[in-house]
Protein backbone atom coordinates (compact mmCIF):
# COMPACT_ATOMS: atom_id res chain seq x y z
CA UNK A 1 0.00 0.00 0.00
CA UNK A 2 1.25 3.43 -0.88
CA UNK A 3 -0.47 5.01 2.11
CA UNK A 4 -0.96 3.19 5.40
CA UNK A 5 -4.55 2.22 6.10
CA UNK A 6 -5.64 4.14 9.20
CA UNK A 7 -9.45 4.27 9.48
CA UNK A 8 -11.63 6.60 11.52
CA UNK A 9 -13.40 4.65 14.26
CA UNK A 10 -15.85 7.42 15.17
CA UNK A 11 -18.76 6.00 13.10
CA UNK A 12 -18.60 2.60 14.82
CA UNK A 13 -19.89 1.64 18.26
CA UNK A 14 -18.78 -0.75 20.97
CA UNK A 15 -15.37 -1.53 22.48
CA UNK A 16 -12.35 -0.20 20.59
CA UNK A 17 -11.28 -3.60 19.27
CA UNK A 18 -14.78 -4.14 17.82
CA UNK A 19 -14.76 -0.69 16.24
CA UNK A 20 -11.46 -1.50 14.54
CA UNK A 21 -12.79 -4.91 13.49
CA UNK A 22 -15.91 -3.32 11.97
CA UNK A 23 -13.80 -0.72 10.14
CA UNK A 24 -11.54 -3.47 8.76
CA UNK A 25 -14.46 -5.62 7.59
CA UNK A 26 -16.20 -2.64 6.01
CA UNK A 27 -13.04 -1.62 4.14
CA UNK A 28 -12.60 -5.16 2.81
CA UNK A 29 -16.26 -5.51 1.77
CA UNK A 30 -16.18 -2.10 0.05
CA UNK A 31 -13.04 -3.00 -1.89
CA UNK A 32 -10.87 -0.38 -0.18
CA UNK A 33 -8.62 -3.22 0.98
CA UNK A 34 -8.25 -5.72 -1.85
CA UNK A 35 -7.27 -9.39 -1.48
CA UNK A 36 -3.54 -9.76 -0.90
CA UNK A 37 -3.13 -6.31 0.65
CA UNK A 38 -0.75 -6.31 3.59
CA UNK A 39 -2.22 -4.69 6.70
CA UNK A 40 -0.18 -2.26 8.79
CA UNK A 41 1.97 -3.80 11.52
CA UNK A 42 0.04 -3.92 14.76
CA UNK A 43 2.26 -1.52 16.69
CA UNK A 44 2.32 1.00 13.84
CA UNK A 45 -1.48 0.97 13.48
CA UNK A 46 -1.88 1.20 17.26
CA UNK A 47 0.29 4.35 17.30
CA UNK A 48 -1.61 5.88 14.37
CA UNK A 49 -5.02 5.31 15.99
CA UNK A 50 -3.87 5.90 19.59
CA UNK A 51 -4.83 2.37 20.63
CA UNK A 52 -2.98 -0.27 22.59
CA UNK A 53 -1.17 -2.99 20.67
CA UNK A 54 -3.42 -5.52 22.43
CA UNK A 55 -6.51 -3.84 20.97
CA UNK A 56 -5.17 -4.12 17.43
CA UNK A 57 -4.00 -7.71 18.02
CA UNK A 58 -7.46 -8.69 19.23
CA UNK A 59 -9.17 -7.08 16.23
CA UNK A 60 -6.79 -8.79 13.78
CA UNK A 61 -7.32 -12.15 15.50
CA UNK A 62 -11.11 -11.88 15.24
CA UNK A 63 -10.84 -10.82 11.60
CA UNK A 64 -8.76 -13.94 10.97
CA UNK A 65 -11.34 -16.15 12.71
CA UNK A 66 -14.00 -14.72 10.42
CA UNK A 67 -11.92 -15.43 7.33
CA UNK A 68 -11.25 -11.81 6.33
CA UNK A 69 -7.49 -11.89 6.82
CA UNK A 70 -4.69 -14.42 7.14
CA UNK A 71 -1.61 -14.17 9.34
CA UNK A 72 1.66 -15.29 7.74
CA UNK A 73 4.33 -16.23 10.25
CA UNK A 74 7.19 -13.76 10.11
CA UNK A 75 5.57 -11.76 7.29
CA UNK A 76 2.53 -9.97 8.78
CA UNK A 77 -1.24 -10.02 8.17
CA UNK A 78 -2.82 -9.96 4.71
CA UNK A 79 -6.36 -9.54 3.38
CA UNK A 80 -7.55 -13.02 2.48
CA UNK A 81 -8.56 -14.04 -1.03
CA UNK A 82 -12.33 -13.83 -1.48
CA UNK A 83 -14.55 -16.57 -2.84
CA UNK A 84 -16.47 -15.17 -5.80
CA UNK A 85 -19.50 -17.16 -7.03
CA UNK A 86 -19.06 -18.46 -10.57
CA UNK A 87 -22.29 -16.82 -11.71
CA UNK A 88 -22.52 -13.75 -9.49
CA UNK A 89 -25.45 -11.58 -10.65
CA UNK A 90 -24.44 -8.27 -12.18
CA UNK A 91 -27.64 -6.45 -11.22
CA UNK A 92 -28.25 -3.98 -8.44
CA UNK A 93 -31.41 -5.30 -6.82
CA UNK A 94 -33.80 -2.50 -5.81
CA UNK A 95 -36.79 -4.76 -6.46
CA UNK A 96 -36.46 -6.81 -3.27
CA UNK A 97 -36.90 -5.21 0.13
CA UNK A 98 -33.81 -6.09 2.16
CA UNK A 99 -31.43 -4.56 4.65
CA UNK A 100 -28.07 -3.24 3.41
CA UNK A 101 -25.37 -5.82 4.07
CA UNK A 102 -23.02 -4.27 6.61
CA UNK A 103 -21.91 -6.42 9.54
CA UNK A 104 -24.54 -9.18 9.40
CA UNK A 105 -21.99 -11.79 8.28
CA UNK A 106 -19.72 -10.91 11.18
CA UNK A 107 -22.58 -11.00 13.68
CA UNK A 108 -23.77 -14.39 12.49
CA UNK A 109 -20.22 -15.69 12.60
CA UNK A 110 -19.90 -14.61 16.24
CA UNK A 111 -23.26 -16.19 17.14
CA UNK A 112 -22.37 -19.49 15.46
CA UNK A 113 -19.04 -19.56 17.28
CA UNK A 114 -20.81 -18.93 20.60
CA UNK A 115 -23.22 -21.80 19.91
CA UNK A 116 -20.34 -24.08 18.97
CA UNK A 117 -18.87 -23.50 22.44
CA UNK A 118 -22.09 -24.70 24.16
CA UNK A 119 -22.33 -28.44 23.35
CA UNK A 120 -24.98 -29.06 26.01
CA UNK A 121 -27.24 -26.38 24.57
CA UNK A 122 -26.64 -27.63 21.03
CA UNK A 123 -27.56 -31.18 22.06
CA UNK A 124 -30.85 -29.93 23.52
CA UNK A 125 -31.64 -27.90 20.40
CA UNK A 126 -31.19 -30.95 18.17
CA UNK A 127 -34.17 -32.72 19.72
CA UNK A 128 -37.83 -32.55 18.68
CA UNK A 129 -39.75 -29.69 20.32
CA UNK A 130 -43.38 -29.30 19.35
CA UNK A 131 -43.70 -26.06 21.32
CA UNK A 132 -41.41 -23.02 21.59
CA UNK A 133 -38.68 -23.36 24.20
CA UNK A 134 -39.43 -21.17 27.27
CA UNK A 135 -36.03 -19.46 27.32
CA UNK A 136 -36.43 -18.50 23.64
CA UNK A 137 -39.91 -17.10 24.27
CA UNK A 138 -38.46 -15.12 27.19
CA UNK A 139 -35.71 -13.59 25.01
CA UNK A 140 -38.19 -12.54 22.32
CA UNK A 141 -40.54 -11.25 25.03
CA UNK A 142 -37.81 -8.99 26.46
CA UNK A 143 -36.86 -7.73 22.99
CA UNK A 144 -40.48 -6.99 22.03
CA UNK A 145 -41.04 -5.26 25.38
CA UNK A 146 -38.03 -3.00 24.77
CA UNK A 147 -39.62 -2.06 21.43
CA UNK A 148 -42.86 -1.11 23.19
CA UNK A 149 -44.91 -4.11 22.03
CA UNK A 150 -47.13 -5.42 24.84
CA UNK A 151 -47.37 -9.20 25.21
CA UNK A 152 -46.63 -12.20 27.36
CA UNK A 153 -44.17 -14.95 26.37
CA UNK A 154 -47.03 -17.47 26.15
CA UNK A 155 -48.71 -15.49 23.36
CA UNK A 156 -45.66 -15.85 21.12
CA UNK A 157 -45.60 -18.48 18.36
CA UNK A 158 -42.56 -18.87 16.08
CA UNK A 159 -42.74 -19.43 12.32
CA UNK A 160 -40.33 -19.90 9.41
CA UNK A 161 -40.85 -16.34 8.18
CA UNK A 162 -43.99 -14.23 8.29
CA UNK A 163 -45.37 -15.80 5.10
CA UNK A 164 -45.76 -19.13 6.85
CA UNK A 165 -47.56 -17.39 9.69
CA UNK A 166 -49.97 -15.70 7.28
CA UNK A 167 -50.70 -19.00 5.53
CA UNK A 168 -51.30 -20.78 8.86
CA UNK A 169 -53.76 -18.07 9.97
CA UNK A 170 -55.72 -18.25 6.71
CA UNK A 171 -55.70 -22.04 6.81
CA UNK A 172 -56.90 -22.14 10.42
CA UNK A 173 -59.69 -19.55 10.29
CA UNK A 174 -61.06 -19.64 6.73
CA UNK A 175 -62.71 -22.22 4.48
CA UNK A 176 -62.61 -22.53 0.71
CA UNK A 177 -64.96 -19.96 -0.81
CA UNK A 178 -64.57 -17.44 2.03
CA UNK A 179 -63.53 -13.88 1.18
CA UNK A 180 -60.29 -12.37 2.45
CA UNK A 181 -60.25 -8.57 2.40
CA UNK A 182 -56.88 -6.85 1.96
CA UNK A 183 -55.53 -3.49 0.85
CA UNK A 184 -56.12 -2.88 -2.85
CA UNK A 185 -52.35 -2.69 -3.44
CA UNK A 186 -50.57 -5.13 -1.18
CA UNK A 187 -47.87 -7.72 -0.69
CA UNK A 188 -48.45 -10.28 -3.49
CA UNK A 189 -47.75 -13.25 -1.21
CA UNK A 190 -51.10 -12.73 0.50
CA UNK A 191 -53.01 -13.22 -2.74
CA UNK A 192 -50.88 -16.29 -3.52
CA UNK A 193 -51.73 -17.83 -0.13
CA UNK A 194 -55.43 -17.01 -0.53
CA UNK A 195 -55.50 -18.60 -3.97
CA UNK A 196 -53.78 -21.76 -2.72
CA UNK A 197 -56.53 -22.15 -0.08
CA UNK A 198 -59.40 -21.41 -2.46
CA UNK A 199 -60.24 -18.04 -0.87
CA UNK A 200 -61.62 -15.06 -2.74
CA UNK A 201 -59.18 -12.14 -2.31
CA UNK A 202 -60.81 -8.71 -2.53
CA UNK A 203 -58.99 -5.36 -2.38
CA UNK A 204 -60.03 -2.36 -0.26
CA UNK A 205 -59.38 1.12 -1.76
CA UNK A 206 -56.72 3.18 0.00
CA UNK A 207 -56.46 6.84 1.00
CA UNK A 208 -53.53 8.84 2.40
CA UNK A 209 -54.59 7.85 5.95
CA UNK A 210 -55.18 4.16 5.32
CA UNK A 211 -58.36 2.50 4.11
CA UNK A 212 -61.27 4.20 2.39
CA UNK A 213 -63.53 3.51 5.35
CA UNK A 214 -66.81 4.02 3.49
CA UNK A 215 -65.77 1.52 0.79
CA UNK A 216 -64.47 -0.80 3.51
CA UNK A 217 -67.85 -0.89 5.29
CA UNK A 218 -69.63 -1.65 2.02
CA UNK A 219 -67.28 -4.59 1.47
CA UNK A 220 -67.79 -5.77 5.05
CA UNK A 221 -71.56 -5.81 4.59
CA UNK A 222 -71.28 -7.55 1.22
CA UNK A 223 -68.78 -10.28 2.15
CA UNK A 224 -68.86 -10.68 5.97
CA UNK A 225 -65.16 -11.72 6.02
CA UNK A 226 -63.54 -13.63 8.85
CA UNK A 227 -60.17 -11.98 8.23
CA UNK A 228 -58.81 -8.66 6.95
CA UNK A 229 -55.12 -8.37 6.08
CA UNK A 230 -53.48 -4.95 6.70
CA UNK A 231 -49.99 -3.40 6.87
CA UNK A 232 -50.61 -0.41 9.13
CA UNK A 233 -47.11 0.88 9.94
CA UNK A 234 -45.53 0.81 6.50
CA UNK A 235 -48.02 -0.16 3.82
CA UNK A 236 -46.43 -2.17 1.04
CA UNK A 237 -45.97 -0.74 -1.58
CA UNK A 238 -47.39 2.76 -0.99
CA UNK A 239 -45.47 3.57 2.27
CA UNK A 240 -48.72 4.89 3.81
CA UNK A 241 -48.92 4.79 7.62
CA UNK A 242 -52.42 4.46 9.08
CA UNK A 243 -53.56 7.37 11.22
CA UNK A 244 -54.64 6.92 14.85
CA UNK A 245 -58.33 7.71 14.07
CA UNK A 246 -58.16 5.01 11.38
CA UNK A 247 -56.76 2.49 13.84
CA UNK A 248 -59.45 3.17 16.43
CA UNK A 249 -62.15 2.85 13.79
CA UNK A 250 -60.69 -0.44 12.54
CA UNK A 251 -60.97 -1.96 16.02
CA UNK A 252 -64.56 -0.78 16.32
CA UNK A 253 -65.45 -2.26 12.93
CA UNK A 254 -63.72 -5.55 13.78
CA UNK A 255 -65.94 -5.89 16.82
CA UNK A 256 -69.09 -4.75 15.00
CA UNK A 257 -68.65 -7.04 11.97
CA UNK A 258 -66.99 -9.94 13.83
CA UNK A 259 -63.70 -10.27 11.94
CA UNK A 260 -60.02 -10.51 12.89
CA UNK A 261 -57.31 -8.17 11.62
CA UNK A 262 -54.03 -9.74 10.50
CA UNK A 263 -51.61 -6.93 11.33
CA UNK A 264 -48.45 -7.50 9.27
CA UNK A 265 -45.63 -5.45 10.80
CA UNK A 266 -42.82 -7.04 8.78
CA UNK A 267 -41.84 -3.94 6.82
CA UNK A 268 -38.96 -2.04 8.37
CA UNK A 269 -39.37 1.56 9.58
CA UNK A 270 -36.77 3.95 10.90
CA UNK A 271 -37.21 4.44 14.66
CA UNK A 272 -38.77 7.88 14.17
CA UNK A 273 -41.23 6.45 11.60
CA UNK A 274 -42.48 3.46 13.60
CA UNK A 275 -45.62 3.47 15.75
CA UNK A 276 -46.72 0.88 18.33
CA UNK A 277 -48.92 -1.72 16.64
CA UNK A 278 -52.69 -1.93 16.69
CA UNK A 279 -52.19 -5.09 18.73
CA UNK A 280 -51.24 -2.88 21.70
CA UNK A 281 -54.74 -1.39 21.80
CA UNK A 282 -56.46 -4.75 22.33
CA UNK A 283 -57.21 -6.79 25.43
CA UNK A 284 -54.94 -9.53 24.08
CA UNK A 285 -51.96 -7.23 24.67
CA UNK A 286 -52.86 -7.10 28.36
CA UNK A 287 -52.68 -10.75 29.46
CA UNK A 288 -53.97 -10.03 32.96
CA UNK A 289 -57.30 -8.99 31.44
CA UNK A 290 -59.67 -11.82 30.59
CA UNK A 291 -63.14 -11.43 29.05
CA UNK A 292 -64.86 -11.73 32.42
CA UNK A 293 -62.70 -8.93 33.88
CA UNK A 294 -62.41 -6.75 30.78
CA UNK A 295 -63.49 -3.17 31.52
CA UNK A 296 -66.45 -1.81 29.60
CA UNK A 297 -65.29 -0.11 26.39
CA UNK A 298 -62.00 -2.04 26.25
CA UNK A 299 -61.44 -3.17 22.61
CA UNK A 300 -61.94 -6.90 22.07
CA UNK A 301 -59.00 -9.08 21.10
CA UNK A 302 -59.51 -8.85 17.35
CA UNK A 303 -55.89 -8.48 16.19
CA UNK A 304 -53.33 -11.10 15.18
CA UNK A 305 -49.83 -9.62 15.04
CA UNK A 306 -47.35 -11.04 12.49
CA UNK A 307 -43.71 -9.98 12.02
CA UNK A 308 -40.22 -11.35 11.41
CA UNK A 309 -36.53 -10.48 11.51
CA UNK A 310 -36.20 -10.63 7.71
CA UNK A 311 -36.53 -6.89 7.06
CA UNK A 312 -34.68 -5.97 10.27
CA UNK A 313 -31.60 -8.13 9.84
CA UNK A 314 -31.50 -10.25 6.68
CA UNK A 315 -33.94 -12.15 4.50
CA UNK A 316 -32.05 -15.42 4.84
CA UNK A 317 -32.77 -15.54 8.57
CA UNK A 318 -36.25 -17.07 8.24
CA UNK A 319 -37.36 -16.18 11.74
CA UNK A 320 -40.97 -15.05 11.92
CA UNK A 321 -43.33 -14.86 14.87
CA UNK A 322 -46.97 -14.24 15.72
CA UNK A 323 -48.77 -12.81 18.76
CA UNK A 324 -52.12 -14.54 19.12
CA UNK A 325 -55.24 -13.97 21.20
CA UNK A 326 -55.78 -16.91 23.57
CA UNK A 327 -58.97 -17.99 21.82
CA UNK A 328 -57.17 -18.55 18.50
CA UNK A 329 -54.03 -20.23 19.82
CA UNK A 330 -55.08 -23.91 19.48
CA UNK A 331 -56.42 -23.81 15.93
CA UNK A 332 -53.59 -21.65 14.51
CA UNK A 333 -50.96 -23.85 16.15
CA UNK A 334 -52.64 -26.93 14.64
CA UNK A 335 -52.56 -25.29 11.19
CA UNK A 336 -48.89 -24.42 11.68
CA UNK A 337 -48.04 -27.98 12.72
CA UNK A 338 -49.79 -29.29 9.62
CA UNK A 339 -47.20 -27.43 7.51
CA UNK A 340 -44.11 -28.30 9.57
CA UNK A 341 -44.08 -30.47 12.67
CA UNK A 342 -41.98 -27.87 14.43
CA UNK A 343 -40.17 -24.63 13.79
CA UNK A 344 -36.43 -25.30 14.04
CA UNK A 345 -35.29 -24.45 17.60
CA UNK A 346 -31.75 -24.17 16.24
CA UNK A 347 -32.82 -21.33 13.94
CA UNK A 348 -34.74 -19.66 16.77
CA UNK A 349 -31.67 -19.94 19.01
CA UNK A 350 -29.55 -18.19 16.40
CA UNK A 351 -32.13 -15.38 16.28
CA UNK A 352 -32.12 -15.22 20.08
CA UNK A 353 -28.33 -14.86 20.11
CA UNK A 354 -28.64 -11.87 17.77
CA UNK A 355 -31.32 -10.28 19.95
CA UNK A 356 -29.30 -10.80 23.13
CA UNK A 357 -26.30 -9.05 21.56
CA UNK A 358 -28.48 -5.94 21.19
CA UNK A 359 -27.00 -4.97 17.82
CA UNK A 360 -29.69 -6.13 15.40
CA UNK A 361 -29.56 -2.85 13.45
CA UNK A 362 -25.94 -2.04 14.26
CA UNK A 363 -25.80 1.45 12.77
CA UNK A 364 -27.79 0.68 9.61
CA UNK A 365 -30.55 3.12 10.60
CA UNK A 366 -28.29 6.07 9.83
CA UNK A 367 -27.21 4.56 6.50
CA UNK A 368 -30.85 4.05 5.47
CA UNK A 369 -31.73 7.56 6.63
CA UNK A 370 -29.00 9.00 4.39
CA UNK A 371 -30.11 6.92 1.42
CA UNK A 372 -33.72 8.00 1.88
CA UNK A 373 -32.68 11.65 1.90
CA UNK A 374 -30.62 11.23 -1.28
CA UNK A 375 -33.49 9.56 -3.14
CA UNK A 376 -36.00 12.12 -1.88
CA UNK A 377 -33.79 14.88 -3.24
CA UNK A 378 -33.67 13.08 -6.59
CA UNK A 379 -37.46 12.83 -6.68
CA UNK A 380 -37.80 16.51 -5.89
CA UNK A 381 -35.40 17.44 -8.69
CA UNK A 382 -37.44 15.36 -11.12
CA UNK A 383 -40.72 16.75 -9.69
CA UNK A 384 -42.09 13.29 -8.93
CA UNK A 385 -44.91 12.46 -6.55
CA UNK A 386 -43.22 10.25 -3.94
CA UNK A 387 -43.62 8.67 -0.54
CA UNK A 388 -40.79 7.12 1.48
CA UNK A 389 -40.74 5.00 4.61
CA UNK A 390 -38.10 2.59 5.81
CA UNK A 391 -36.43 0.78 2.94
CA UNK A 392 -39.08 1.56 0.33
CA UNK A 393 -39.99 4.47 -1.92
CA UNK A 394 -43.19 4.75 -3.97
CA UNK A 395 -42.77 7.07 -6.97
CA UNK A 396 -45.41 8.10 -9.50
CA UNK A 397 -44.13 8.89 -12.98
CA UNK A 398 -45.71 11.76 -14.94
CA UNK A 399 -47.54 11.06 -18.20
CA UNK A 400 -46.67 10.26 -20.93
CA UNK A 401 -43.83 8.28 -19.29
CA UNK A 402 -44.87 4.71 -18.55
CA UNK A 403 -43.66 2.78 -15.52
CA UNK A 404 -42.84 -0.30 -17.59
CA UNK A 405 -40.59 1.82 -19.83
CA UNK A 406 -38.54 2.90 -16.81
CA UNK A 407 -38.42 -0.63 -15.37
CA UNK A 408 -37.24 -2.02 -18.72
CA UNK A 409 -34.67 0.73 -19.31
CA UNK A 410 -33.18 0.32 -15.84
CA UNK A 411 -33.08 -3.47 -16.15
CA UNK A 412 -31.03 -3.06 -19.34
CA UNK A 413 -28.52 -1.09 -17.22
CA UNK A 414 -28.43 -3.75 -14.50
CA UNK A 415 -30.79 -2.06 -12.02
CA UNK A 416 -33.91 -3.96 -10.94
CA UNK A 417 -36.95 -2.04 -9.63
CA UNK A 418 -40.61 -2.97 -9.10
CA UNK A 419 -43.44 -1.93 -11.38
CA UNK A 420 -46.60 -0.87 -9.53
CA UNK A 421 -48.42 -3.46 -11.64
CA UNK A 422 -46.75 -6.15 -9.49
CA UNK A 423 -48.94 -4.93 -6.62
CA UNK A 424 -52.09 -4.59 -8.74
CA UNK A 425 -51.59 -0.82 -8.98
CA UNK A 426 -51.93 0.58 -12.50
CA UNK A 427 -51.42 4.29 -11.77
CA UNK A 428 -47.90 4.48 -13.23
CA UNK A 429 -45.83 3.88 -10.07
CA UNK A 430 -42.50 2.23 -9.41
CA UNK A 431 -41.25 0.96 -6.05
CA UNK A 432 -37.59 1.33 -5.10
CA UNK A 433 -36.07 -0.63 -2.20
CA UNK A 434 -32.81 1.01 -1.19
CA UNK A 435 -31.14 -1.76 0.79
CA UNK A 436 -29.80 -3.90 -2.03
CA UNK A 437 -26.82 -1.71 -2.89
CA UNK A 438 -23.25 -2.48 -1.83
CA UNK A 439 -20.68 0.26 -1.49
CA UNK A 440 -21.39 3.97 -1.31
CA UNK A 441 -19.71 4.38 -4.69
CA UNK A 442 -22.19 1.90 -6.14
CA UNK A 443 -25.02 3.75 -4.40
CA UNK A 444 -24.01 7.08 -5.95
CA UNK A 445 -23.70 5.50 -9.39
CA UNK A 446 -27.11 3.81 -9.04
CA UNK A 447 -28.77 7.01 -7.92
CA UNK A 448 -27.30 8.96 -10.84
CA UNK A 449 -28.29 6.24 -13.32
CA UNK A 450 -31.90 6.16 -12.13
CA UNK A 451 -32.21 9.95 -12.31
CA UNK A 452 -30.62 10.09 -15.77
CA UNK A 453 -32.81 7.25 -17.05
CA UNK A 454 -36.06 8.84 -15.87
CA UNK A 455 -35.01 12.16 -17.42
CA UNK A 456 -33.99 10.55 -20.72
CA UNK A 457 -37.14 8.45 -21.03
CA UNK A 458 -39.26 11.49 -20.13
CA UNK A 459 -37.68 13.59 -22.88
CA UNK A 460 -38.02 10.77 -25.40
CA UNK A 461 -41.67 10.19 -24.51
CA UNK A 462 -42.55 13.87 -24.95
CA UNK A 463 -40.69 14.08 -28.26
CA UNK A 464 -42.83 11.40 -29.92
CA UNK A 465 -46.23 12.50 -28.63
Amino acid sequence: MGTMWAPSLAEFSGPKYRRLLSALEQAIQAGQLSPGTKLPPQRRLADALQLTVGTVTRAYALAEQRGYVEARVGDGTYVAATETPAHEPAQVNLATCQQPLTDQVAQLSDCLQALAKSPAKLAALLGYHANPLPHQQAIFHRWLSRRGILQSPQQLVFTHGAQQGIFAILNALCSAGDTLLHEAYCYPGVRVAAGQLGLNACGIPLTREGLDLAAFERLLRAHRPKLVYLTLNNQNPTCIQYSQPQRRRLLALASEYDFYIIEDDVNYCLPEEWQPPLWNQTAAAQPTLRPETQPEGQPESRVIYVASLSKLFAGGLRQGFMLLPDALMPQIKRALHSQCWMVSPLNVELACQLLERGELQSGRDQLIRQRQQAFRAMGERLQLQQNWRGLNGWLQLPAPVKAHHIVTALAAKGILVRNGDDFNNHDNHIRLSIGGIGSEAQFSHTLETIAATISAVSQSAYSVV
